[in-house]
């Protein structure tokens, strides 16, 4: 599944209407550019979050939704449990709760569970970090991809452990930290879920062989055309 980042909900809505997005993920970092200032307090933030969380709901094309927890466990579900209120009415949408991989946000799975949400444990770097994470119950895991290639020499090694541990679990293999169509590109060795910029949403499908292919058959018909 294709996921967009964002928090504005007219982008978001421009990236709901191509039809392999599949929904979106937020985190305070988007949040913040979005609202502006240095920090946010939590009332603010899980005030926003709540506001994209019933723009989902109404959204048909919203089939995911993915609102990061943040603060202490107990904040955790008491925000899992304002952002489910909100998606009451919103059949056959799955919200998700991204959980830091910290022991004490990873105990929260159950509890979330029960309010029928789901656990993306975000910002992995290590296959250690997903071992824990499956073995909590978390539904998936999402791989800071971009950074990870970046900082470590053995990405390659560490995400071909990752893709194999997720496997037999059938979890969500979730890439992230992709900022280009490069980037998504090699995302796609290991699982075909990712989440994207919509900027770079708009570029997955362009290929100029595929330009260069359509405009010889477009030309094609025209000739064919004259010469009837």
């Amino acid at each position: 599944m294709i996921f967009v980042d964002s928090t504005d909900e007219a982008e978001l809505s421009h990236g709901l209407s191509v039809p392999f997005v599949k929904g979106f993920t937020t985190n305070p970092t988007l949040f913040l550019r979005a609202l502006g200032g240095e920090c946010l307090s939590l009332p603010v933030y899980v005030s926003a979050a709540r506001k994209l969380v019933e723009f989902a709901s109404s959204n048909t094309a919203a089939r995911d939704v993915m609102i990061q927890g943040v603060g202490a466990p107990e904040q955790i579900v008491a925000q899992a449990l304002t952002y489910s209120n909100a998606l009451r009415d919103g059949r056959g949408k799955n919200l998700w709760i991204k959980l830091a991989p910290t022991t004490e946000h990873l105990a929260l799975c159950p509890a979330l569970a029960s309010l029928r949400c789901k656990t993306m444990v975000t910002a992995v770097f290590t296959p250690l970090q997903v071992c824990a994470a499956l073995e909590s119950g978390a539904d998936g895991v999402a791989i800071y991809l971009g950074r990870l290639m970046k900082s470590d020499e053995s990405w390659e090694r560490k995400m071909e452990t990752i893709a194999r541990l997720i496997l037999p679990h059938e979890k969500m293999l979730l890439r992230a930290s992709l900022s280009d169509v490069a980037k998504a590109e090699i995302a796609l060795r290991y699982s075909e879920d990712m989440t994207v910029p919509f900027a770079v949403a708009e570029q997955l499908t362009s290929s100029a062989f595929s330009s260069e292919a359509m405009a010889s058959f477009n030309a094609q018909v025209k000739s064919d055309a004259g010469a009837a």
